[in-house]
C-alpha cells in the first residue's frame, strides 16, 4: 500500500516501442524504459540525468500518461492512474503539467500570449469569466517576469528565454501539484538558462510544488533538485541525494558523467577527461546482456555479463546503486 507521504510512485515500469524493419519484414522491441521503480516525495525536487536515448523524457511522458507503459504502475496521491482511460485521466491533468524542451515549438503560432496562457483555463476552469481568465493570466505573466501588456503578441515575436517563460506560465496557470520539466533550459544560453532556474526554484518554493526534472545539464540539475536518478539504457544505475551525489558518485557511470562536465581550470581539467565516458551509447534494440554499462565499464568483468544488477539500497545512506561491484575498492 502506498505511504502518506508517498506523492508519486512509480513501480517497475517498462516500455517498449514495436520497431518494424521496412526491408527485413520482421518487428524489435525497443526497451526505453526496463522496470524503474521510484518514489517522489510531496514537495521535492527529482533530477533524471543521463546522455541522450538514456530514456529519460519517455519516463517522464510515461508518468503523465502521454506515453502508455507496457507494464508496471504509477500511482498518483494513492491511486494507480496508468489504466485509466483518457476521459478517466483528463480532470487529473490539470494538477499534472509539463513544460517541454523546446520553447517556441511547444508554442501555437496561431494563438497570442493571452490566448495560450488561458487554454489551461478554458479547459479545466470551466466556471472562471473572461474577465477572471484575463486577471489570472495577467497575474501568471508577471510571475513569469513577462509584461502583462504582450498579452496579444504572437510566440514569434518573443526571444526563447521569453518563449520559455510563456511555456512555464501555462503550465503554472493552475496552480498543478507536480510540474515535470522536459529538458526546460537546453536550447537557451547560460546567462537565460540561470533565470530559468531561478524562477523555477521560486515558483517551487512558493507554492510547495514538485517537480520531476530531467536534463542532461548536471550542473542545473545540481542546482534545482534534491535527489538525482542516474539512467542507463532505461534503467536507473544510481539514485541519491544531491550532495552524496556529486560529493561522492559510486557507479562508474555516475563517476563518467562527472568527468564529461568541463571546469574552467586548465589543471585539473586534462587529469578529468581521463575519466570521462569512453565508446558509444549501445543500441537499445540490442542492448548488453547482464549489465547494460559493461561495455563502457572500466571495472567490468565476466560476472557483470550473466549478471543483471539490482538496484539496493546503500547501507547507512539515503541511496541506492546498480552495481555488482561498488562494495569492491577501485
Amino acid at each position: 500500500m502506498t505511504e502518506a507521504t508517498d506523492f508519486l510512485r512509480i513501480e517497475h515500469l517498462t516500455v517498449a516501442f514495436a520497431i518494424r524493419h521496412r526491408w527485413l519484414g520482421r518487428t524489435e522491441q525497443l526497451r526505453a524504459i526496463d522496470d524503474v521503480s521510484l518514489v517522489l516525495k510531496t514537495g521535492e525536487a527529482l533530477g533524471l540525468v543521463g546522455e541522450s536515448g538514456c530514456g529519460k523524457s519517455t519516463l517522464a511522458r510515461a508518468v503523465l500518461q502521454l506515453i502508455r507503459p507496457n507494464s508496471g504502475t504509477v500511482v498518483w496521491l494513492g491511486r494507480s492512474i496508468e489504466r485509466l482511460s483518457e476521459r478517466e485521466i483528463r480532470p487529473l491533468r490539470r494538477d499534472l503539467q509539463i513544460i517541454f524542451q523546446d520553447p517556441l515549438a511547444s508554442l501555437d503560432p496561431r494563438m497570442t500570449v493571452g490566448e495560450t496562457v488561458a487554454e489551461p483555463l478554458r479547459v479545466h476552469r470551466r466556471d472562471m469569466d473572461r474577465a477572471a481568465r484575463r486577471a489570472a493570466v495577467a497575474a501568471m505573466l508577471m510571475r513569469v517576469g513577462l509584461n502583462p501588456e504582450d498579452i496579444n503578441r504572437y510566440p514569434h515575436e518573443f526571444s526563447g528565454g521569453q518563449c520559455q517563460r510563456i511555456g512555464i506560465a501555462r503550465a503554472m496557470v493552475l496552480n498543478p501539484k507536480l510540474l515535470i520539466c522536459d529538458e526546460p533550459v537546453s536550447a537557451l544560453d547560460v546567462s537565460i538558462q540561470a533565470q530559468i532556474i531561478n524562477l523555477l526554484r521560486d515558483l517551487r518554493r512558493d507554492q510547495n510544488m514538485t517537480i520531476l526534472f530531467v536534463s542532461h545539464n548536471l550542473a542545473v540539475v545540481r542546482r534545482l533538485c534534491d535527489r538525482v536518478a542516474v539512467l542507463y539504457l532505461g534503467r536507473v544505475m544510481e539514485l541519491a541525494t544531491v550532495q552524496e551525489l556529486f560529493a561522492a558518485p559510486l557507479h562508474p557511470y555516475t563517476r563518467g558523467l562527472l568527468a564529461s562536465v568541463p571546469i574552467p581550470d586548465p589543471l585539473r581539467q586534462p587529469q578529468r577527461l581521463g575519466s570521462a565516458l569512453a565508446g558509444e551509447l549501445p543500441s537499445p534494440l540490442a542492448p548488453p546482456s547482464g549489465c547494460v554499462f559493461r561495455t563502457r565499464c572500466p571495472r567490468a568483468v565476466d560476472a557483470c555479463a550473466q549478471q543483471r544488477p539490482e538496484l539496493e539500497i546503500v547501507e547507512n545512506s539515503n541511496r541506492s546503486i546498480a552495481c555488482l561491484r561498488w562494495r569492491e575498492p577501485e
